[in-house]
């Protein structure tokens, strides 16, 4: 499993908008739709790949001396969505599900009675519905055929409490057998604020010393860098690059100064 490498949202948009907004609300002068950018925040910092959403049009030609105004203006709002409670609990869950199923807290016996039972209605519910669509002798067999259904159903759940006791016996102890295991250095970090700095530090590593007057050559269906060994860039260098300097300039100004903030 490759290392996490994380780009924060603000900083995508910066870079791969090539586009800026000296207002009050980027979003909505723009028509930059808050809730894609939240989550590509997140994923950005839960997958260590670039999400973006789609950046509308009235985001792109801005004029270049513009530019910088943007990555404050996302930066602030990055900074104050980080800091919120939605990013905070989508995040959580984003640990959640990246765990592996033996170091996922165990739930109760009650927990995993009561989501038996749950499945058990709906399936039952799903079945009294199909019943309902038939006519004549078909309902009437389907009928006496949901009697039996019932029945086992009512045997099962009399016994759930039972199992569910023996089930969360079970996944009590592979937990913690789990948490005795060497951890992941790969993991995804609980702390969000753990990612960020990665995020952040990822960021400044590798736009450093972009080349803003590299020369590019036509190839098929794209350009590509006329030296070899820009070509091989991270992906955030070649953003830079397509910003230009005001965009980049102030990004990482701006992640500098964050990044101060986090240790």
């Amino acid at each position: 499993m490759p290392p996490r490498r994380a780009t924060t949202t603000f900083l995508v948009l910066a870079l791969a908008a090539g586009s800026v907004a000296a207002a009050n609300d980027v979003f909505q002068e723009y028509g930059l739709d808050r809730r894609s950018w939240g989550d590509a925040f997140v994923h950005s910092l839960a997958d260590g790949v670039l999400h973006a959403p789609s950046v509308p049009a009235r985001l792109k030609g801005v004029p270049p001396a513009q530019r910088a105004a943007v990555v404050q203006a996302l930066g602030a709002a990055a900074k104050a969505y980080f800091g919120g409670a939605e990013l905070q609990s989508l995040y959580r869950k984003e640990v959640d599900s990246s765990l592996p199923g033996d170091l996922r807290p165990p739930r109760s016996a009650a927990e995993i009675e009561a989501s038996s039972r749950a499945e058990m209605q709906k399936g039952l519910a799903e079945m009294e519905q199909s019943v309902k669509s038939l006519q004549g002798d078909a309902r009437k067999q389907a009928e006496a055929a949901m009697a039996q259904v019932r029945a086992e159903m009512d045997r099962q759940a009399a016994a759930l409490g039972k199992a569910a006791a023996q089930q969360a016996a079970e996944e009590k102890a592979r937990y913690e057998a789990a948490k005795k295991r060497p951890p992941d250095p790969n993991a995804l970090p609980p702390d969000p604020k753990v990612a960020l700095r990665k995020s952040l530090t990822t960021f400044l590593k590798e736009t450093s010393g972009v080349d803003y007057a590299a020369e590019t050559r036509e190839a098929t269906r794209t350009r590509r860098f006329a030296r070899p060994e820009y070509e091989a860039k991270p992906r955030s260098w070649k953003m830079c690059y397509r910003a230009g300097r005001e965009a980049c300039e102030a990004a990482r100004a701006f992640a500098s100064g964050w990044l101060a903030e986090l240790k």
